[in-house]
């Protein structure tokens, strides 16, 4: 199932529930969802932001160095 549909189930199911203790469980697993969400991407913005940054000041490294390093660390 794809994400579009796999989303109209879900609000189908839900619209079913009568339960507010259930449909305020639901928001909250949402709500933390999305933060978490949020906070990843903001985390990789951060992660890109600092990396060229160091671009910038001159602070790279050649790709073949890191492949061989990477090879080396794990015996590739």
């Amino acid at each position: 199932m794809d994400i579009a549909t796999e989303k109209a189930e879900i609000l189908k199911r839900l619209d079913q529930v009568n339960d507010l203790s259930l449909v305020s469980a639901i928001r909250s697993l949402l709500d933390f969802g999305l933060s978490k969400q949020n906070l990843e991407n903001n985390e990789m913005e951060n992660s890109i932001n600092r990396g060229l940054q160091q671009a910038e000041r001159g602070e790279l490294r050649p790709h073949e160095e890191v492949i061989a390093e990477i090879r080396d660390r794990y015996k590739l």
